[in-house]
């Protein structure tokens, strides 16, 4: 288990939104629009206008390429398409569960291999489709032996059943983290997390929490409200300072 705290991320849609972010401590930006799903798409050209707008000395910026079908010719085109915007890390998800997920990335591994995009990849996992832990920490393994990527995330499709500590058990999220670890990538947790669950998610050990809904009072595709981005920054660095390493006793 890590003894790091865990990285902010915070999942906006426009300009106004990732300026707002990054002003309130976000560690990450993730450009995803939420009104077309869990992985949906903000356009190009909003993109760029982001990156622009953020300008020299941003916070990493990773971008979704949309809720597309886990067909490897389809991800492939659209995950050099994204890279092309200039983000830091671009992110795809595997809707798929079990053999056939792994299968498919297997298969997307050969065609990246032959073309590789010019960012790291973020492979992302629906929970309520996994099984559990062994499946999620199975398919966390598979990914990362995927050419280019450089880390795993989990995620819930449905942000009106539960948030992904309801949707997987605490010991379930440990496994995950603890396969992509050593696998030699890094895990993320997202999916309508709340602020009383941070100091559990911290402890599992992953790199990265991402936020949306509780960054926009609750209702994710709302936009996003400074009141609510500071309470998850504070909620965010209160675990940062209790996971600091203590100095040595003199």
């Amino acid at each position: 288990m890590s003894a790091a705290a865990p990285r902010f991320l915070a999942s906006v849609r426009d300009v106004g939104e990732a300026l707002l972010a990054a002003r309130l401590g976000a560690d990450l930006i993730d450009l995803k629009e939420p009104r077309q799903g869990a992985l949906g798409a903000v356009a190009s050209a909003d993109q760029r206008a982001i990156l622009a707008a953020l300008g020299r000395g941003r916070p990493p910026v990773s971008a979704t390429i949309g809720d597309l079908p886990f067909e490897p010719d389809l991800l492939f085109s659209a995950i050099h398409r994204t890279a092309d915007n200039g983000v830091d890390l671009v992110k795809f998800g595997v809707f798929a569960a079990g053999v056939a997920a792994i299968a498919g990335l297997a298969e997307l591994d050969r065609r990246l291999r032959r073309s590789p995009p010019a960012k790291p990849l973020v492979v992302l996992f629906l929970a309520e489709r996994l099984a559990g832990g062994e499946e999620a920490a199975a398919l966390a393994v598979a990914a990362l032996r995927v050419h280019g990527v450089a880390g795993v995330m989990l995620d819930t499709a449905d942000k009106g059943a539960g948030s992904l500590p309801e949707v997987l058990p605490p010991a379930a999220l440990a496994r995950f983290v603890a396969a992509a670890h050593r696998a030699g990538g890094f895990a993320g947790l997202a999916g309508s997390l709340k602020l009383g669950q941070i100091p559990a998610l911290a402890a599992s050990g992953a790199d990265i929490l991402g936020f949306r809904g509780a960054l926009c009072g609750g209702q994710r595709n709302e936009a996003l409200q400074p009141a609510a981005c500071l309470r998850v920054a504070a909620h965010m660095a209160a675990v940062r300072t209790s996971r600091r390493p203590q100095a040595a006793p003199l």
